[in-house]
């Protein structure tokens, strides 16, 4: 019994680095990777730059918006970047009949973003930036900054 549980350890690893390889096909990517828990929308939009990885979430781009990380980023698990969200502010009009927008999301290089962050349409991560877990962005954040919170605000400058 032992031996068969060795067996399946190892056939999943190998079931997941062979998903993990094919899911960064279907991305834009130079030496990239992206886990194979990470779900994707729209992969054609999406560009993953040299040494980045992605380990889990959503990479949720649309269909006319992308999102676009830089070179040795490192993102972690359950972070949700989404590039499509819903109108909300006509009061005179129910929400879900309001139709919905797309902006692009760009998180540049060197940048390291925490467990369990959101990122919302339209922001910009600028260079060497820290996201720390569970932040919302919900504006650019500017380079060589720590944010965190909800909405995320500056903690520190690096």
């Amino acid at each position: 019994m032992r031996i068969l549980g060795k067996f399946f350890l190892y056939a999943d690893k190998f079931k997941r680095r062979c998903l993990s390889k094919y899911l960064t096909s279907l991305v834009n990517t130079e030496n990239g990777i992206i886990n194979s828990e990470v779900d994707l929308y729209h992969p054609e939009n999406i560009f993953l730059g040299k040494n980045s990885y992605v380990n889990g979430g959503k990479l949720y781009a649309g269909g006319s918006s992308k999102i676009i990380i830089g070179n040795d980023c490192m993102i972690s698990y359950e972070v949700h970047i989404r590039t499509t969200t819903h109108n909300y502010k006509n009061r005179t009009i129910p929400m879900k009949e309001q139709g919905g927008y797309e902006k692009d999301i760009v998180i540049e290089d060197n940048c390291w973003i925490g467990y369990g962050v959101q990122i919302m349409p339209g922001v910009t991560i600028h260079s060497g930036s820290v996201v720390g877990a569970g932040a919302v962005v919900t504006k650019d954040v500017e380079a060589n900054t720590v944010v965190g919170g909800v909405p995320a605000r500056i903690i520190s400058r690096l």
